[in-house]
């Protein structure tokens, strides 16, 4: 992250793992492929967390649900599909003051 960039809060865990879930319902990956990726990334939660946070049994701090999102975007991206993307629980947004002009 820039200097240039603020993190903005894009909503609450429910909404992003409603989110997560849409996302990964429509891509062609098993649980096992996200959570590989995920685990790799620095991901601390079992394949059987991962699955019962999807399905809303179990609650995962900000971090976790956002590695868990970077990983199924980053498979998303590595496989070249195009489907929707999960959401993060920060978005990063540019400042307003970050010195660009806007003539170009």
């Amino acid at each position: 992250m820039t200097g240039a960039e603020v993190w903005a809060a894009a909503g609450d865990e429910d909404e992003q793992r409603q989110g997560f879930r849409s996302a990964f319902e429509a891509a062609p990956l098993t649980f096992e492929q996200v959570w590989i990726r995920y685990f790799g990334i620095g991901g601390e939660c079992g394949l059987f967390e991962v699955e019962a946070y999807v399905y809303g049994s179990l609650n995962f701090p900000a971090l976790e649900r956002d590695l868990l999102a970077h990983a199924l975007n980053e498979t998303l991206n590595t496989l070249g599909v195009n489907c929707r993307r999960a959401s993060y629980s920060r978005a990063v947004l540019p400042r307003a003051d970050d010195g660009r002009s806007s003539t170009g």
